[in-house]
């Protein structure tokens, strides 16, 4: 399964992903809706397909 560039898809939406390091393990990444709201905190990559599926973004 090839993986898929969320963020690339939330940018082209709109959204904001801010990506924090971490002095272990995968970085932090928060996603912010166009209104500035969070609409993810600290999301791993199900997560985020599982939101992109349900905006209708991704099949």
């Amino acid at each position: 399964m090839t993986r898929i560039n969320t963020t690339e898809i939330w940018e082209r939406h709109g959204y904001r992903v801010e990506r924090i390091e971490r002095p272990m393990g995968t970085p932090q990444r928060n996603v912010y809706g166009p209104d500035g709201v969070l609409l993810l905190e600290d999301a791993e990559y199900s997560d985020e397909i599982r939101a992109l599926r349900d905006l209708g973004f991704i099949e």
